[in-house]
């Protein structure tokens, strides 16, 4: 089954904006406006008729709820636009990013991930630590399932730096990958990592 994770976002009333992202390095990511960087990954990703879960996790706050309904009324549209079926499941958890915290949502995440799983992933929003455990999970039932995938992992930036705020969708699956081959090179005890790397991605 198709999978799609993220971080429901913290953002107060009136500060999640819908943006037009602009697709970086993968031009099936163009899309409308959205707030969520995850909406024009299930649009590129999941066909007319599929079914498909849509795992993201939430802080036990009243911004992060109201935005889960934000969530919930973007995902209703598209899937009536595409004629699909998504299963939203909010992971809830407590205002606590220790150690110990986010071990346990590492723990939530792996216990949504079945055999045969394609993944993808948005690691916009939520705390510093969150993205980790998103990553960490993804690799880790690429690791150990059957026939898993981690198919496309995206990331939303917002550039204010102009007189109007710049948005783009990157995506960033090959740094996730990246981690995979480095991780094959150390097993490996390979001296000279950086040309290695470069061979590969071709730099």
């Amino acid at each position: 089954m198709k999978k799609f994770f993220m971080v429901t976002p913290q953002q107060p009333e009136g500060m999640l904006k819908s943006q037009h992202y602009f697709a970086t390095g993968n031009s099936l990511l163009e899309y409308g406006t959205t707030c969520f960087p995850i909406i024009p990954v299930i649009n590129a990703y999941l066909g007319q008729d599929e079914e498909a879960n849509l795992v993201t996790v939430t802080y036990d706050s009243e911004h992060c709820r109201r935005n889960l309904g934000m969530l919930r009324d973007e995902v209703e549209l598209l899937c009536e636009k595409k004629g699909a079926k998504v299963a939203i499941d909010s992971v809830e958890v407590p205002f606590d990013d220790g150690v110990s915290a986010i071990v346990h949502v590492f723990q939530e995440l792996i216990n949504r991930t079945d055999d045969e799983d394609e993944l993808f992933a948005c690691i916009t929003f939520g705390s510093k630590p969150m993205p980790l455990a998103l990553v960490m999970a993804l690799q880790y039932a690429y690791r150990i399932k059957s026939n898993v995938v981690i198919e496309c992992v995206v990331y939303g930036q917002i550039d204010r730096s102009g007189n109007k705020p710049t948005a783009r969708i990157y995506d960033v699956t090959a740094l996730v990958q990246l981690d995979e081959i480095v991780r094959l090179l150390a097993e490996r005890g390979v001296v000279d990592p950086e040309s290695a790397l470069k061979q590969i991605v071709g730099a």
